[in-house]
């Protein structure tokens, strides 16, 4: 398609971009909306390939029911002249093959943020039961501001589907396909998670773990060899990052992370000092792989049956001369003893045969991820019996489906024995009720026998009393799976005035263990001094002694320590938050239900508004709690800056306070997932 040609009337081409296996992709211009957007059109040679336009409805389908800050967004999906096409965002930058050849060795913190990032937009796509089965660098895309999104999910199939294709093809890329994937069996959640441990391996080393001449040799190692290992690359990689890529690598699926957010779970901690020391992860041994192994068949039996029948025909030739030499006149009643005699004979050997062949030995079929009838079949047809049948909950396997069976498969038993099969009952969910006005504590607990974890956030009511839920972060009578939702509640803290405490000379750490004990909201302001010790707080406002409502807000200064000749300029930078209308919870940025253990942050704090939330339990309007860090010459990126509820999408106006040689950030969260974030606010700038 050449340059100035307006598709549809709508988006006029500017430049090719990229060339893939069955589309193009060119940059236009959007003249209705003025923008730049890019163009995936179906090339000629593919348009009356069905599986090539099947393919490309797919990814349509797929990436137009996400939404997520880290997946290409797509703008119009349309036909015209015969000529398919999707419309999408235009990423400028480069993807994630070319960043890690241009930027290797990546640091530490950028490759735990960047697949943080891409785990985001995996989950998002789980969380749809959309498997993207060809995730690699190529398609992972990276801007300027080292900010992710996720492309292509052509050949992505929703997980409730066989995604296997008739023939067994291998579909994907083969550097970074799972060893299930290899072997034309079932893609899950998890061939994602093996794909990822790849990318992750990659950003590590520079390269991929695996290669060879032909697609079959790189084919074999990923079935049947081990991952190396990235210390044996670079001794300083930290261990918990090198345990990450084993156990999101390991051959066996259940070895492997439950789901992508346990991946970046784990990464976020990776580099965490008390983790230096952790050992290295072993997979628990799998002989999953014996039955797809060539053996070599036994042939001395076959050369002892042989010989024995040879032997039989020489005796058979033989004996007519014996019995010539032998045979005398005999009476004919003799005769028919002997007839008489041979048959009896015949039928007990005809009968120890079958005898012989119904008790004989066989090995078990294997039937696992096979449908109940199939599994069936297939023991019958090994001369075996289909004992009990069983079903259990599984992540792993699809409903419907065989999880295992008893004896294991591939074992030597007697025919007729009985098989007994464990078949999947898929994900076990619970239905979840209204618990407002009921005690927190014993919600919490009839929910954690479940098997839901469980976050807690205070806040003052007038309404409620003390430990009573307020509001919570999920709508009754739907159903959740107890293992992937985590429960959010706003607890009631009843209304109570506290004396504050003189808080002059303090840290901000010491101020924020007092404010979550005091369960008030503490904004920091920075000042020159030069009688505070630079770190300490100068004053506050309320000040000692004056009495608060719990969840009011309390200003403190801390001390810049003496100015300098460095001079640092203060900005705001503007931003809009946007808001969700249906947040999947109201949460904070800790993991743990309580306020003590997150002592060092302010992610526990309640809220200062009390009559919004009040207002919002009674209505059918949910709130969305945000996180805001931010990064500056008086800002640790460690702790949340600020914490707010909205209804609505809302401005907010970020302080940033920089010398020349200083760089700020920031990042938003909300629900634990970062939606905006920039890492390039300089001096400069502003």
């Amino acid at each position: 398609m050449n340059k100035g040609y307006v598709l549809n009337g709508r988006y006029e081409i500017i430049a090719r971009l990229g060339e893939g296996g069955m589309a193009d992709v060119y940059l236009a211009k959007d003249l209705i909306l003025n923008r730049q957007v890019a163009v995936k059109l179906l090339r000629l040679d593919f348009r009356d390939n069905p599986r090539a336009k099947e393919r490309f409805q797919n990814e349509a389908l797929a990436v137009t029911q996400l939404n997520n800050p880290h997946i290409v967004g797509v703008y119009d999906v349309d036909e015209v002249d015969g000529m398919q096409y999707i419309v999408m965002e235009n990423v400028e930058g480069e993807d994630l093959k070319d960043y890690i050849r241009d930027h290797s060795p990546i640091p530490y913190p950028t490759v735990v943020d960047i697949m943080e990032q891409i785990c985001s937009a995996v989950g998002e796509a789980h969380r749809h039961n959309i498997i993207h089965r060809d995730l690699k660098p190529q398609n992972i895309l990276v801007n300027n501001n080292g900010y992710v999104k996720i492309t292509d999910f052509g050949i992505s199939r929703a997980a409730t589907e066989d995604t296997m294709t008739q023939t067994r093809s291998i579909i994907g890329s083969i550097h970074y396909l799972s060893p299930e994937q290899i072997k034309g069996m079932v893609a899950t959640k998890q061939s994602d998670v093996y794909s990822l441990g790849i990318i992750l391996y990659e950003m590590l080393t520079g390269k991929v773990p695996f290669d060879g001449e032909t697609a079959v040799s790189i084919a074999m190692k990923h079935s049947q060899e081990s991952i190396p290992f990235v210390k044996d690359t670079n001794p300083r990689i930290p261990q918990p990052l090198e345990n990450a890529v084993l156990k999101a690598t390991a051959k066996n699926p259940t070895d492997r992370y439950l789901t992508v957010d346990d991946l970046a779970d784990d990464l976020k901690t990776s580099l965490s000092v008390n983790r230096l020391t952790e050992p290295r992860f072993v997979p628990s041994e799998d002989n999953s792989e014996t039955d797809g192994k060539t053996r070599v068949m036994p042939f001395s039996p076959l050369a002892d049956t042989n010989l024995a029948k040879a032997n039989e025909d020489k005796q058979e030739e033989s004996e007519p001369e014996e019995h010539q030499r032998e045979e005398k006149p005999r009476r004919k009643h003799h005769k028919r003893r002997w007839i008489i005699l041979g048959i009896v004979l015949l039928l007990l050997i005809g009968l120890g045969t079958l005898i012989a062949t119904a008790n004989g030995s066989t090995h078990v079929p294997q039937v696992s991820g096979l449908t109940e009838t199939d599994a069936k079949e297939k023991i019958t047809d090994a001369k075996l019996k289909v004992g009990k049948v069983r079903y259990k909950n599984s992540y792993s396997v699809d409903k419907n489906r065989v999880i295992s069976s008893d004896p294991d498969e591939g074992q030597k038993v007697d025919k007729q024995s009985k098989v007994d099969l464990v078949i999947s009952s898929g994900i076990r969910m619970v239905r979840l009720d209204n618990y407002v006005g009921q005690s927190f504590n014993s919600v919490s607990a009839k929910l954690k026998n479940e098997g839901f974890k469980i976050k807690r956030r205070n806040a003052p009511s007038s309404t409620f009393g003390p430990g009573k839920i307020l509001q919570q972060g999920f709508k009754a009578g739907t159903s959740a799976d107890p293992n992937k939702k985590t429960l959010s509640f706003v607890v009631s803290t009843g209304i109570k005035e506290i004396t504050l405490k003189d808080l002059t000379g303090m840290t901000k750490e010491q101020v924020v263990d007092y404010s979550n004990t005091a369960e008030i909201n503490p904004t920091f302001e920075y000042a020159y001094s030069n009688d505070t010790p630079k770190g300490k707080v100068i004053r506050q406002a309320p000040v000692a002694g004056e009495r608060i409502q719990q969840g009011g807000s309390l200003m403190v200064y801390i001390s810049r320590g003496k100015k300098t000749s460095n001079e640092i300029k203060s900005f705001n930078v503007r931003v809009t938050i946007p808001y969700h209308e249906n947040p999947s919870s109201v949460t904070d940025q800790s993991d743990s239900s309580n306020s003590s253990e997150t002592s060092s942050t302010l992610g526990t704090a309640p809220v200062t508004n009390s009559s919004s939330l009040e207002e919002s339990s009674s209505d059918d309007s949910q709130e969305n709690v945000i996180l805001i860090y931010l990064k500056d010459h008086d800002h640790d990126y460690t702790h949340v800056y600020k914490q707010m509820v909205i209804q609505r999408d809302t401005t907010v106006l970020l302080p940033f306070k920089l010398t020349k040689d200083e760089i700020g950030k920031y990042k938003i969260v909300r629900d634990g997932k970062t939606i905006l974030r920039d890492n390039n606010i300089t001096y400069e700038m502003h």
